[in-house]
């Protein structure tokens, strides 16, 4: 974040330190457990947040060189984003117009994408560029069967898609400064552009997409939960919070913060002692951790609210010269923190919530990122609960 930021959010968590207290809510917040279980609510959920909003898809860095590409699924939409030779990054629907099959899996280098079925080409900008067997399709407009067009955009060092394709006359044009908000600036000081990618990581829990982004909106649980892996690094239930429209940023603090008193307060530098965690909406946090980013991006499950397809990447700085073990151990931190803790216990929790023992969750008004993100979620859907 920026200078005044750093110095008034490192301001606010040593007077909760001071005072045993956290950055609060207005109110505590209920919410039914059918917005975890509910198929109908899935559904709404799927088309209104994942198809017609742009989707966060990773850092710049993950498409560094003409001719990367990643290829996934974005709640049902099949995506291929690419940088074409040009530069700009691009997005289409990755299914071939002949038949349908995906073009490419995964991420890697290409200079054109060939239909595994049979054979078709695309270059990097999605335009056909030919067909097999040129005697069946003669007479095929190549210039009409090319790669469905989404909306892309890069800015920041962020790159987003819409999974939606675009409509005829429709501009591909996403709006990045006007999605963040209030956070644009703050993000475009971290200098994200500059963090290359260093590992991805992949589970399918069998939990609510919603459960995997909870997950990192409160510090309340990390004395109870995490008491063996994170827990004596960090100060539990003690953070800031900050709105930007339907994002939102908590900061906690590491328990080397003491560590600044002894300084003027112009001459501090909260860097090392504070964790920023975005929740970019809708499915999005990244985690500035001092000296890496870490991202966890959530998907729904195709037809099923019980499922959810999870990917955490962690970014090192592109000047590091730690060694790779390092960094391992730093994946190893996360994983086993969320995946073998979290998670774990999400699942029970979600078959808690299917089995009909209980109406209604309630998140308490020193979960203030909770209490924003599922009213986020509300205020986006257009619905009352």
């Amino acid at each position: 974040m920026q200078r005044p930021q750093e110095l008034a959010v490192g301001r606010r968590l040593l007077g909760h330190i001071d005072g045993r207290t956290t950055d609060l809510a207005e109110d505590m917040f209920r919410n039914r457990v059918t917005a975890y279980s509910c198929r109908e609510r899935a559904g709404l959920e799927r088309d209104r947040l994942f198809r017609e909003r742009p989707i966060f898809m990773g850092l710049s860095t993950r498409l560094a060189r003409p001719g990367d590409y990643l290829a996934e699924d974005v709640a049902g939409m099949p995506i291929l984003m690419t940088r074409a030779p040009d530069g700009e990054v691009r997005a289409f629907a990755n299914i071939c117009r002949h038949r349908g099959a995906p073009l490419a899996q995964g991420c890697g280098n290409a200079r054109a994408f060939v239909c595994p079925y049979h054979g078709w080409t695309y270059d990097l900008a999605g335009k056909l560029l030919g067909t097999t067997d040129k005697v069946g399709f003669a007479g095929l407009d190549l210039a009409g069967h090319g790669l469905a067009r989404l909306p892309a955009a890069e800015k920041h060092g962020m790159m987003y898609v819409r999974p939606r394709p675009l409509a005829p006359g429709e501009s591909a044009v996403i709006d990045v400064e006007r999605e963040l908000g209030a956070f644009a600036a703050d993000l475009d000081a971290l200098r994200l552009d500059t963090y290359p990618i260093y590992s991805v990581d992949r589970i399918a829990p069998r939990i609510n997409w919603k459960f995997a982004i909870d997950t990192f909106l409160e510090g309340y649980h990390i004395p109870h939960l995490h008491r063996k892996t994170i827990a004596p690094y960090f100060i539990g239930n003690c953070g800031t919070f900050d709105g930007a429209g339907l994002h939102g940023r908590m900061c906690v603090a590491r328990t080397s913060i003491d560590k600044v008193r002894a300084l003027p307060e112009d001459e501090r530098d909260y860097r090392p002692h504070v964790i920023s965690v975005y929740q970019l909406f809708p499915n999005t946090i990244l985690i500035w951790q001092v000296d890496h980013i870490e991202i966890w991006r959530a998907f729904p499950g195709r037809d099923d609210a019980s499922r959810c397809d999870v990917e955490m990447t962690i970014y090192k700085p592109a000047d590091s010269t730690r060694p790779d073990a390092y960094w391992e151990k730093n994946r190893d931190i996360a994983i086993r923190t969320v995946m073998e803790e979290d998670f774990p216990l999400g699942e029970r929790m979600q078959i808690g919530f299917e089995s009909g023992g209980t109406e209604e969750v309630v998140y308490g008004r020193n979960e203030p990122s909770l209490v924003h993100f599922h009213s986020s979620i509300r205020n986006a859907l257009g619905v009352a609960a």
